[in-house]
Parts: structure tokens; C-alpha cells; sequence
């Protein structure tokens, strides 16, 4: 049985969530998608049927929401069906691809704490800000101590070392909104707050699009290698290496 004959008619946006956009021009279907995507949560699922080949609109949509969507699509040649989750329910396929979700994870929280920040929720803020302060070091032990000295990208000059000079700023900058809660500054959380978003958008910007490329081809370059990576990469944000990761990043002695 065709794909085409196994699918039965659907509206352009049906009630399961399945969107028609056969026959619509480039320029009108990628928007369709995105705003159907962009809210996706875990367990969701969104199916586009489209008529000419799909890759280079759900790359484009993928870009736009910085990949926090996994798609595949099956064929017959005639009619495409394109099946779109929410980017944690799939498997990294590389380090590159698992650092750039971590970084939309991270921008999620953030933004969750700058909301609650704004909103007066400190109890939320401060909740909120305890589990991305260690994603945070997590991360950035990973790419300073054990991807950079091997990926390269040039530790005196280039990205590399771009990255390296920007992560100590952040990680100063999270230090500071750990020293407000803790001195209960409150009033001046939210400023504070908007000011490390700003340092941190910019940063992955950076980073997503000078370093990443050139680890994901040495990385790429040497496939056993990038399995091990990978696996460790892991291992170290799911926290298996904290005890170092709150050596070389200490947070704030309580009071």
C-alpha cells in the first residue's frame, strides 16, 4: 500500500493535529508549521503532508526554533508525510547536536527565572535558579575542560578562546544573581537577571555558529571517538562529574 493511499484525506489543520499544506507555496506553509511546532511539549506530536520534498522547509523551521524540534518523513514520491516531536524526546546524534540542546534547555530556564524574578515569585526564582546554576557549570566544564582541549578551535585566538573568556563572564555574572538571593536583594534580581539573558543569548549565538562547526567536523572526523564523546558528554550533564564541576566552579558559601 502507497503512503498516499494509506493516509486518509485531512483537512488543513485537523483536530489531530495534522496539517495539509499541499499545493501552498513556500513562502505560506514554513509560517504554517513553525506556528503549529512552536509550542510543542513532551508527548505532543504534529504530521505535515506536503507534496514536494520537505527537507530544506523543516531545516528552516528547525532553525528558527534553534532545534528544540526532531522531524523524519516517510514517501512514495508523490506525497510526503512529515512526523514533528519535540526535540528532547530524540537522540543526539552528536556532541554538537547535544550541546546546542543543552543550550535551549538552559535558555528555557533562564527565561523561567527571569519571569518569576519579574513577577516577584522568589521563591520560584530562587528553585528555578538552583537547577540552572549547576546545568550551567555542568555545561561549561564540559566544553572547557573536555571537548575544547581536543575539538580545538584555537585556544589563544579564535572561537575557542572567544568561548573560553565569555564563559568566565557568565559564570561571574550567574555568581552574582546567586549573591542577590542569597542577600535577598530582591529589587534588584530582575535587572540583574536581564542583563545575564542578554549575555547568554549573544554567547550561544556566537558559539552555535563559529566553534560548533568546527568541533562537529573534527568531532565527525573520527567516528569511535565521537561515540566516547558523546556518551561522556552525556554522563557529565546528567551530573556524573559534580564533585569536579563544584571544585572548579564553586557557588556562593551559605550563610
Amino acid at each position: 500500500m502507497s503512503i498516499q493511499s494509506a493516509i486518509s484525506p485531512a483537512p488543513r489543520v485537523s483536530a489531530q493535529n495534522v496539517i495539509d499544506v499541499c499545493g501552498m507555496p513556500y513562502a505560506v506553509a514554513q509560517p504554517l508549521i513553525y506556528a503549529a511546532t512552536i509550542r510543542l511539549a513532551i508527548g505532543q506530536q504534529v504530521r505535515v503532508l506536503a507534496d514536494t520534498d520537505p527537507s530544506a522547509m523543516m531545516r528552516a523551521v528547525a532553525f528558527q526554533l534553534r532545534d528544540a524540534i526532531s522531524w523524519r518523513f516517510e514517501t512514495d514520491g508523490k506525497l510526503w508525510q512529515i512526523d514533528i516531536r519535540p526535540r528532547a524526546e530524540a537522540e543526539a546524534k552528536d556532541v554538537v547536536d547535544l550541546l546546542t540542546w543543552d543550550h535551549y534547555r538552559l535558555d528555557c530556564q533562564f527565561a523561567d527565572i527571569l519571569a518569576a524574578a519579574n513577577q516577584n515569585r522568589i521563591t520560584d526564582a530562587e528553585t528555578l535558579f538552583s537547577d540552572y546554576w549547576i546545568g550551567l557549570r555542568r555545561h561549561v566544564h564540559l566544553e572547557n575542560n573536555i571537548l575544547g582541549p581536543i575539538l580545538g578551535g584555537g585556544e589563544i585566538k579564535g572561537p575557542l578562546a572567544d568561548m573560553l573568556l565569555e564563559h568566565d563572564s557568565i559564570i561571574v555574572q550567574s555568581k552574582l544573581v546567586e549573591e542577590t538571593l542569597m542577600e535577598k536583594d530582591y529589587g534588584m534580581l530582575p535587572a540583574i537577571c536581564a542583563v545575564l539573558s542578554g549575555s547568554l543569548a549573544k554567547h550561544e549565538n556566537r558559539e552555535e555558529n563559529t566553534l560548533f562547526p568546527i568541533w562537529q567536523t573534527t568531532d565527525n572526523s573520527d567516528r569511535g571517538r565521537a561515540a566516547e564523546f558523546l556518551a561522556r558528554s552525556k554522563e557529565v550533564l546528567a551530573g556524573a562529574e559534580d564533585q569536579q564541576v563544584n571544585g572548579i566552579f564553586p557557588g556562593c558559601a551559605r550563610k
